[in-house]
Formats: C-alpha cells, sequence, structure tokens
C-alpha cells in the first residue's frame, strides 16, 4: 500500500499551488511557506504537506499562472 508525501520539494509545492517554482521559494525566502533544508541527493527544500493545504496563493501569482 503506497503511503502519502508528508513533505513536498519546490517543483512539487509549484504544481500543487499552481504557481512558478520561483513563486514558492520566494514565498519560503519571506517565511510565507515553511520549509526545511535538507541534503538528500543535493541540497533541498522540503515543504510539509500540511503547510501546502494551507497556504494562500496571492492574487498576482494566481493571474501569472493563468497566463
Amino acid at each position: 500500500m503506497p503511503t502519502k508525501k508528508t513533505s513536498y520539494t519546490i517543483i512539487e509545492a509549484a504544481r500543487w499551488l499552481g504557481i512558478s517554482r520561483q513563486a514558492v521559494h520566494g514565498a519560503i525566502t519571506a517565511g510565507k511557506l515553511k520549509a526545511k533544508r535538507r541534503n538528500v541527493v543535493k541540497k533541498v527544500w522540503l515543504i510539509p504537506a500540511a503547510e501546502l493545504k494551507t497556504y494562500q496563493v496571492s492574487l498576482s501569482h494566481q493571474q501569472r499562472a493563468k497566463r
């Protein structure tokens, strides 16, 4: 039985939220989206699934994603 993911990379989070990876990274550096830096194969940011469920995408990012 597959397990549910508990963390997502920036690229996965961007797909989930429907915004660019740059926007996700910006939200992390601005402290609007919590993430932890991990050394897996290389250094990556891992974002908890609970954070993605509660994160509010800004209107400007929503509009840019529709282009």
